[in-house]
């Protein structure tokens, strides 16, 4: 819709007015506007936002006022005409891409196999990837007997001992604590 357009009086209607403000507005008064042309609530759009229903509904009628008050839904409906200009302002891009050339990859004049065949890479690869802590460049931390073929079975009898040398350090400490208890 143009601006300039009149009705049939000559004058500028309510609706081109509200239109050349929108220019000029602040970049969250676009993006509450956003919403509104969607036709959301105050509460969704804040929502959305992540601000207050209080605030959306202060750049609402921020924008309101600049536009003569119009009811939201005319608002809105300037809005959505708004983008659609701006969309359409916008230089369409071109059919074709100029940075590519245009390259078919299947003639009609050859079979499918030969297609494949063509795409097909003369010698192929094998690549192995292994992450850098997968490597062996780093000290053992776990010694070898208790992270080999047997892991498990190492493990629980090395669990065991050393709970079974607790057990025996704290029997022969309580013993001592007896002792020198009856010795006081």
């Amino acid at each position: 819709m143009d601006l300039e357009r009149t009705d049939a009086g000559g004058e500028v209607t309510q609706f081109q007015r509200i239109l050349a403000v929108f220019p000029s507005l602040t970049s969250k008064q676009h993006e509450v506007l956003a919403f509104v042309a969607e036709n959301r609530t105050s509460k969704e759009i804040a929502w959305d936002l992540g601000i207050s229903e209080s605030a959306v509904n202060q750049r609402i009628e921020g924008v309101r006022s600049r536009t003569g008050s119009p009811p939201r839904a005319e608002l809105a409906r300037a809005y959505r005409q708004y983008q659609q200009d701006q969309a359409a302002a916008c230089n369409p891009l071109p059919e074709k891409n100029p940075q590519v050339p245009a390259m078919t990859l299947f003639d009609e004049d050859q079979g499918r196999d030969e297609l494949v065949e063509r795409l097909t890479l003369a010698d192929s690869a094998t690549f192995k990837v292994t992450a850098p802590w997968q490597e062996e460049n780093f000290p053992r931390i776990v010694p070898e007997v208790l992270d080999g073929a047997n892991a498990g079975l190492s493990r629980t009898a090395a669990m065991i001992a050393i709970a079974g040398g607790l057990l025996l350090v704290a029997v022969f400490g309580l013993d001592l604590a007896t002792k020198l208890s009856g010795l006081l």
